[in-house]
């Protein structure tokens, strides 16, 4: 099963709570209603006018599922440290509470509202319609979490797929012009590719790597390409070791290195230099692969890799992770930015 990073079914990031409580009540009060509706048909064969047994029914689940939301919130870091299976136990437990608290609440506002005329019947039969209610509301969150999990999971693997075709060939070529130059020199190549492939056909399969392991698989790479163009590169890797745990999709820095091999340091007669950075701000972490400028213009096939690395740190941490990239007079940068997940 899934994990819980936050109640909120649709929050495909960790944004700030002050950022997402917005939207994430106004999705509460819409499916909050729509179990209303049939609650209030339901209530209509017990004799009644529809209208006042459906305002009765909105009031019991706006205010059970209000609640819930609530309480999601105040509870979403420890939700967060707890193991999946445990989170939606601890989930239902906290929205059964809800749901008897919000029942007693409900049959106070509508006692209110209609006075003697409502008749609610023992406290108990609002505790349980509440309990009911804020159950049938934890269902539907834990449904489409999982749900949107599935689907995040098979983008994930969908983009993972066009990158294996494109870093097998190229680094192919590679070692196809070592074969009759330095045989000794293209075995040890093929070795470095075996180990590196076997890392991308297993990263699909794994969903998120650390970032230890994507660094990793870059200093294969860039012991592959050291190979081929000698003196003409030279590599510095100078990421904070506090990031190595973090989990990023399989394939993040790879492309972004490639990119600056091929369309920066081995278009130039004198090659050049390509740096990789990493550090943390806040809880954002900032990465950046920095290359001297070739002789010839970056082509538009860099610019698919920035996509594809774009799109899925996108389906991975929402609209707070970013790819930009920026072309001085001497280097061009690609800077990677998203937010940290929770432990």
């Amino acid at each position: 099963m899934p994990s819980f990073p936050s109640i909120d079914p649709f929050a495909a990031d960790n944004r700030p709570m002050r950022r997402n409580i917005g939207p994430v009540f106004l999705r509460t009060i819409v499916i909050n209603q729509l179990i209303a509706l049939p609650i209030g048909l339901v209530l209509t064969t017990t004799g009644g006018s529809f209208l006042g047994l459906l305002t009765v029914a909105t009031v019991y689940s706006q205010t059970i599922g209000l609640l819930c939301a609530i309480t999601g919130f105040l509870t979403m870091r420890w939700l967060d440290s707890l193991p999946p299976l445990r989170a939606q136990f601890a989930v239902m437990a906290q929205f059964f509470a809800c749901g008897v608290g919000g029942g007693e609440l409900a049959r106070r506002i509508c006692g209110a509202l209609y006075g003697p005329d409502f008749n609610p019947g023992p406290p108990l039969l609002s505790w349980a319609i509440g309990a009911t209610i804020a159950l049938l509301v934890g269902l539907v969150l834990m449904t489409m979490r999982q749900l949107r999990a599935r689907v995040v999971a098979t983008e994930l693997q969908a983009l993972q797929a066009r990158i294996n075709p494109h870093f097998l060939f190229n680094t192919l070529n590679s070692i196809a012009a070592l074969i009759r130059e330095d045989p000794e020199r293209a075995e040890a190549m093929t070795l470095r590719l075996s180990a590196l492939f076997r890392y991308t056909l297993q990263a699909p399969r794994g969903g998120l790597v650390t970032l230890g392991e994507e660094l990793t698989i870059v200093e294969g790479y860039l012991a592959i390409e050291q190979e081929r163009l000698g003196s003409r590169l030279t590599t510095d890797l100078n990421v904070d070791a506090g990031l190595h745990g973090h989990r990023i999709p399989a394939l993040t820095l790879q492309p972004l290195v490639e990119n600056a091999i091929k369309h920066g340091v081995a278009t130039g007669v004198a090659g050049g230099t390509v740096s990789v950075r990493g550090w943390r701000e806040g809880d954002v972490v900032h990465l950046t692969v920095v290359n001297t400028r070739g002789d010839e213009p970056r082509s538009d096939g860099a610019g698919e890799g920035l996509d594809n690395v774009r799109q899925r740190l996108r389906a991975t941490f929402g609209a707070r992770s970013a790819v930009t990239l920026r072309a001085g007079a001497d280097s061009t940068e690609a800077h990677v930015t998203f937010p940290v997940r929770p432990s």
